[in-house]
């Protein structure tokens, strides 16, 4: 989805780079010029702003690395610290009920309410190693949204990850499963906003009720 490929982010991924590739080799970055004239416009800007550091030479950096605040931004996004101005949705896919569920009832919601994107693994798929890309969308995510209807197991994996991060997880589910089976024990004990197709303004008020609390923001 193009909304997420922003000035922003394409900056973050720059550091991104350049922390990535220092940090293996242990030397500066030679980096050739650039064909894009938006790429080569971050570099110029991440080196005048005091981010990035090197040579500047025929739309290229040569020596590059990143200053000590360059370097603070790398660290904190890995550890997941630097917001994306969206949520994530972790979610087994292929469920029609709760395809459509996400994509008419959930997303909206969130995006009237608190001027939140939400994505899922669908939104953001590109070429890479996917595991990789999940991570990096849910280090980046403000909040994660796990629906446990189906016990999928990789949706519990994601709240850990999430919930190991320090982001505000929130979880959903099925109203009928719910009652008839709960959840895992690992997080009976967590709030859990559970949802019918036959209720959604119900579930859209608790819901972004949660979000609020979860996220400190105003009513």
């Amino acid at each position: 989805m193009s909304e997420f490929v922003n000035p922003e982010r394409q900056a973050m991924n720059l550091i991104r780079k350049i922390g990535d590739e220092v940090s293996e080799s242990g030397q500066p970055l030679n980096w050739p010029p650039a064909a894009d004239p938006f790429m080569e416009q971050l570099i110029n800007e991440l080196v005048e702003s005091g981010i990035v550091k090197g040579r500047l030479s025929g739309h290229g950096l040569y020596g590059g690395n990143l200053t000590l605040e360059g370097w603070k931004r790398y660290e904190q996004e890995k550890r997941g610290k630097l917001k994306g101005n969206y949520g994530f949705i972790a979610m087994q896919f292929g469920d029609p009920d709760l395809d459509s569920f996400v994509e008419n009832v959930v997303k909206p919601a969130v995006k009237k309410e608190i001027e939140y994107d939400l994505v899922d693994m669908r939104d953001v798929a590109r070429a890479g190693v996917i595991d990789d890309i999940m991570r990096v969308q849910i280090r980046d995510a403000d909040f994660v949204i796990a629906d446990l209807t189906h016990g999928n197991q990789g949706a519990y994996w994601e709240a850990g990850y999430a919930e190991g991060l320090g982001k505000p997880v929130v979880y959903i589910c099925e109203r009928t499963k719910f009652q008839e089976r709960g959840t895992h024990f690992d997080t009976n004990h967590c709030t859990t906003v559970p949802w019918s197709k036959d209720t959604p303004d119900e579930f859209s008020q608790e819901l972004i009720a949660t979000l609020r609390r979860s996220l400190e923001l105003s009513s």
